[in-house]
């Protein structure tokens, strides 16, 4: 659950939030006209887009081109919390916080990468701690320090370690991109997540997203989903010292009871008659 949430705001819209989640959480991420960073500053988060699956440990962070996202908070400790911080991103913002230095990067190739992930650096710390100034003293905060904060922090990334892959991703953040249905299903086929989740990654209406699946694979994303799980299992089963459990988690099923349930109406015989023949 959310505990507590604090944002400053700029002509109504979020542009700096402080988050503390009590794990285990998912949390929807939909970034219909803007870009997104996101800094965690204690915990562990595991970032799905709809190429990629991330994960984020303290004091680092990841930068979200305009998308879909889910975000897990994972629970390491019963007692501990996530803090976490974003920066929201949008043109509007940017083109008024730039005037007539609107900068070049930001401009349009629609396929490239959703997610840039910064590995822990010192200057990110420093400017979450300067952050954490002004959340503590809210009184101080106006339109123009918030958009001065936003510049900062675009300066600041183009100095990191990171700059050339940032600078790439920073060129592509407010271009749309409907995702390719193959690459989607590929990334995630292996992944607990649901039909529902999926259609989303990929910019779809469920209607749209079970249609447009037919046409491409002639087959329901349910059925075809278990179909290549079952695959993966059997290949495992094979190949691997991989205990039942740990190859039901590795292939995306949820618990071991439907995993053997649904092996044995496929192959006649539960994972662990299959392995011992």
């Amino acid at each position: 659950m959310i505990i507590d949430r604090k944002h400053f705001d700029i002509n109504n819209k979020c542009a700096i939030e402080k988050l503390i989640i009590k794990p285990p959480i998912r949390l929807d991420a939909v970034f219909q006209d803007e870009a997104c960073f996101t800094y965690l500053k204690e915990g562990e988060l595991s970032v799905i887009s709809p190429t990629d699956k991330l994960s984020i440990q303290t004091e680092e962070s990841v930068l979200l081109r305009c998308g879909n996202y889910f975000t897990n908070a994972i629970q390491k400790h019963p007692t501990k919390t996530c803090e976490v911080y974003a920066v929201h991103l949008y043109p509007n913002i940017l083109k008024e916080l730039y005037k007539n230095e609107f900068p070049n990067f930001i401009k349009g190739d629609a396929h490239k990468p959703y997610i840039k992930k910064i590995e822990k650096q010192g200057v990110m710390t420093h400017f979450i701690q300067s952050l954490d100034f002004y959340f503590e003293n809210p009184n101080l905060v106006t339109d123009d320090l918030l958009k001065l904060k936003i510049k900062e922090l675009i300066l600041l990334l183009l100095q990191t370690d990171h700059a050339k892959n940032i600078l790439t991703l920073f060129s592509h953040l407010f271009n749309p991109r409907q995702a390719d249905l193959f690459e989607v299903v590929e990334t995630h086929l292996y992944s607990s997540i649901s039909i529902v989740e999926l259609a989303l990654l990929t910019g779809r209406s469920l209607s749209t997203f079970k249609r447009d699946f037919e046409t491409q694979f002639s087959d329901t994303p349910a059925n075809f989903i278990k179909e290549k799980k079952l695959e993966k299992a059997l290949e495992l089963l094979e190949s691997t010292e991989l205990s039942v459990s740990e190859i039901c988690y590795e292939v995306g099923f949820q618990d071991t009871s439907h995993f053997t349930k649904t092996f044995k109406l496929k192959y006649n015989q539960t994972p662990s008659e299959y392995r011992k023949k």
